[in-house]
């Protein structure tokens, strides 16, 4: 390997540790959207071995528990296969493109890390609906959006929502460009108490079937979510409509110990 070479991957990866350092997101989340980019930018092809948690962790300087977090996230999106006792390979059809539902937090964020948005409306100083007022107390001003969500270019729900105005002037640029609910968590993640979420099965009206790319009447996932603070004031309201070809709710119940 030549000086150029060597210079130019030491350069990279001093890049990728400064874009970890400086990302607000968990670090296995930012580590799996860089190894996510590498893997579709073609670093490591179809079929191939990825390096060892030793040298991933040696690279991205982090743990290796953080590395093994992060080769999980490309597991369950389908981009890597582990096999025990051999590593990790890169899969060799590419991941679908279901957006998986989560029913805790911090699938949530993951799920949401790496999506955009598109402005459609927008209002200021709006009164919050009475829908969510059963699950807390408003706090006067809003700023409601109405957005279309893209995975890697593809519509895959529009959404409407509520965002308190006084953090939405915290830093308006981000919270219209950006996933509204990661940006939340870390804006005020000291204060959040409750997610409420509900999903339910629709059907796509002609708008919503336009703009996403669906037949009128195709099965849509109606979610709606409600975000309360410590002092049970709601922050966020989101309802959207994804989809039905490309969500997928999960769920897990424990199971009590007779």
């Amino acid at each position: 390997m030549t000086n150029g070479v060597e210079t130019a991957l030491t350069d990279k990866a001093v890049g990728e540790r400064e874009r970890l350092q400086s990302s607000q997101l968990p670090l296995y989340v930012t580590l799996a959207r860089l190894l996510t980019s590498d893997i579709e930018g073609g670093r490591w092809a179809a079929g191939e071995q990825l390096p060892t948690i030793a040298a991933l962790a040696e690279t991205y300087g982090v743990a290796r528990v953080t590395i093994r977090q992060a080769l999980g996230v490309l597991s369950d999106e389908g981009l890597i296969k582990t096999i025990q006792g051999k590593g990790s390979f890169v899969a060799d059809r590419p991941p679908s493109e279901l957006i998986q539902l989560e029913s805790s937090w911090r699938h949530l964020l993951r799920t949401l890390d790496g999506n955009v948005a598109e402005l459609i409306e927008v209002h200021n100083d709006v009164a919050l609906p009475n829908s969510a007022l059963q699950a807390g107390v408003s706090k006067g001003r809003y700023r409601y959006m109405r957005r279309i969500h893209r995975r890697r270019s593809a519509a895959y729900c529009i959404m409407e929502m509520y965002l308190d105005a006084e953090l939405y002037e915290r830093d308006p640029e981000r919270f219209d460009e950006e996933m509204v609910i990661p940006l939340l968590s870390r804006l005020a993640g000291p204060t959040l108490k409750r997610m409420n979420q509900t999903f339910r099965i629709g059907s796509a009206s002609m708008e919503t079937a336009k703009i996403l790319g669906i037949p009128p009447g195709a099965p849509t996932g109606e979610v709606t979510r409600v975000i309360i603070n410590v002092d049970n004031e709601v922050l966020y309201l989101g309802s959207a409509s994804y989809r039905g070809d490309m969500v997928v709710f999960n769920t897990s119940i424990e199971v009590p110990q007779t």
